[in-house]
């Protein structure tokens, strides 16, 4: 009678620590939203449209950005603001600044960049993105029709688009 008793507590606790962690993970999670891949948003930054609905930003290199993204007007960047550069919504800039992206990509790391809707909370489209793929970020919806969103993580791929690393491929 003991050892099941044993059993029984250790099953409800882990079933216990299961149901709080699935709980504040939850509550944490209650205001993401994500990058979806998108071959839509990926022809709109390589034919080099502008939405006019959309201010754009980029971090990274003034030439060699590690993403780009357009985000709807309606909402506005929250937090530092030193994160995300706004960029003038011009096609000779954007043209650049993904052309240069391009190249980089395919010289450091074989590979192309790639279109992302940003979604918000529940999942609607809030704005564009363009980056590598493997880019960690992430986006939180906030009061007011504020966006935080991180830039993304200095991954060794990141690093070696940027020259920080030696060395090819992936």
């Amino acid at each position: 009678m003991n050892r099941k008793y044993k059993v029984l507590s250790g099953i409800m606790l882990v079933l216990s620590m299961a149901g709080l962690f699935l709980g504040c993970t939850g509550a944490l999670l209650k205001n993401s939203g994500s990058l979806k891949p998108s071959a839509t948003a990926t022809v709109h930054f390589e034919r080099f449209s502008i939405n006019d609905d959309y201010n754009y930003f980029l971090t990274g290199s003034d030439v060699y950005p590690v993403a780009i993204f357009g985000l709807k007007k309606s909402y506005e960047i929250d937090g530092d603001r030193d994160l995300w550069k706004e960029i003038e919504p011009k096609e000779e800039i954007i043209s650049g600044l993904v052309s240069n992206m391009q190249m980089r990509l395919l010289d450091c790391c074989l590979q192309k960049a790639h279109g992302f809707d940003i979604l918000d909370d529940h999942g609607q489209k809030i704005g564009e993105w363009y980056s590598m793929l493997g880019l960690v970020s992430g986006i939180i919806m906030k009061d007011n029709g504020k966006v935080l969103i991180y830039p993304p993580l200095d991954t060794d791929d990141v690093k070696r688009y940027q020259g920080r690393t030696s060395g090819r491929g992936r």
